[in-house]
C-alpha cells in the first residue's frame, strides 16, 4: 500500500432532473447522491455496495464527468479514471476489430498529451496493443475479431484492456463480473489483480454481490439511499457491521 492520493471526494452531492409530465409542467430537481465523502489512494481497492437505486451508478458517473449536475470538492490527483462496464457487448463498437477498439483510446489520448510513453506512430499503436492483448490473455489471431465474434470472458478482457491501455490510476468496474458465471468470474477477478500489480492500479469495485466484494476488495463502503451509511477495512465492516443496513446485506448474502 502507498500514501500516494489518487482521489479525493469531500461532501459530494448529485442531482438530476425528472422528466416532466406534460409540456406545461416544471422539471423537478431531485437528489441523488447526499453528501458523499472517501479517498482512494494508490493500491487501494475499494468496494462499493448497496442495492439497486441506492446511487452507486450514478457516484461512478459523477467521478468520470458524465454526470455533471453536482456540488462538492472532487479531486483527481491523476488522469481520470477509466470505466469497466457490467456488460461489454454494450461499451464495445460492435462494426470495429479488436485492434481498432484497443487503437482508438491511443490516438485520442495522443492528442490531448505530450507524455513520452504514448506511442506516435501506427506501428508503435500496434505493437502497444498486441502488448495489451497478451497481459488480458488473449492471442494476436483476436485483433481482427468483432465483439460479437467472443464470448462473454473474451470481451470483457478486450473492455478490461480498451480501460487499462492508457494506463489511468483508477479504473471503476461497475458490475464488471456479474454478467459472467462463475468459472468466468474467478478467472476475471484474477485477471484484474494481476493488471493492479502490472500497471500499478486502484480500483472502485462497484458490486451487489458481497461475495466478489470480499474477495477482491481491501476496504468497502455501503451505500444507502445515496449516502454512505459505513465504511472501513473490509474485515471490520463484513464482520462485525454497525449500521442495521449493512448488517441486513450481509444476512440477505448468507
Amino acid at each position: 500500500m502507498d500514501d500516494e492520493m489518487i482521489l479525493e471526494v469531500r461532501h459530494l452531492n448529485s442531482y438530476y432532473e425528472e422528466e416532466r409530465s406534460s409540456l406545461l409542467a416544471k422539471k423537478e430537481r431531485q437528489q441523488v447522491l447526499h453528501d458523499v465523502s472517501f479517498e482512494i489512494r494508490k493500491g487501494d481497492i475499494l468496494g462499493l455496495v448497496g442495492e439497486s437505486g441506492s446511487g452507486k451508478t450514478t457516484l461512478a458517473k459523477v467521478l468520470l464527468g458524465i454526470a455533471q449536475d453536482y456540488d462538492g470538492e472532487m479531486i483527481h490527483h491523476t488522469s481520470y479514471p477509466q470505466m469497466v462496464f457490467q456488460d461489454p457487448f454494450s461499451s464495445l463498437n460492435p462494426s470495429r476489430p479488436i485492434r481498432w477498439i484497443l487503437e482508438e483510446p491511443l490516438k485520442a489520448l495522443a492528442k490531448r498529451s505530450q507524455e513520452d510513453w504514448i506511442p506516435r506512430t501506427r506501428k508503435a499503436r500496434r505493437e502497444m496493443v498486441r502488448e495489451m492483448l497478451s497481459a488480458v490473455g488473449l492471442d494476436e489471431e483476436y485483433l481482427d475479431r468483432k465483439p460479437r465474434a467472443l464470448s462473454g470472458g473474451q470481451r470483457q478482457r478486450v473492455s478490461i484492456a480498451a480501460a487499462v491501455i492508457t494506463r489511468p490510476k483508477l479504473i471503476i468496474a461497475d458490475e464488471a463480473v456479474s454478467a459472467l458465471d462463475v468459472t468466468i468470474q474467478a478467472q476475471i477477478l484474477e485477471l484484474l489483480m494481476k493488471l493492479k500489480e502490472m500497471y500499478s492500479l486502484s480500483y472502485l469495485f462497484i458490486s451487489h454481490d458481497l461475495n466478489v466484494i470480499c474477495q477482491i476488495c481491501s476496504k468497502v463502503m455501503v451505500m444507502q439511499h445515496g449516502s454512505i451509511v459505513e465504511f472501513g477495512e473490509i474485515d471490520k465492516v463484513f464482520r462485525h457491521p454497525e449500521h442495521p443496513y449493512t448488517q441486513a446485506l450481509l444476512l440477505d448474502a448468507l
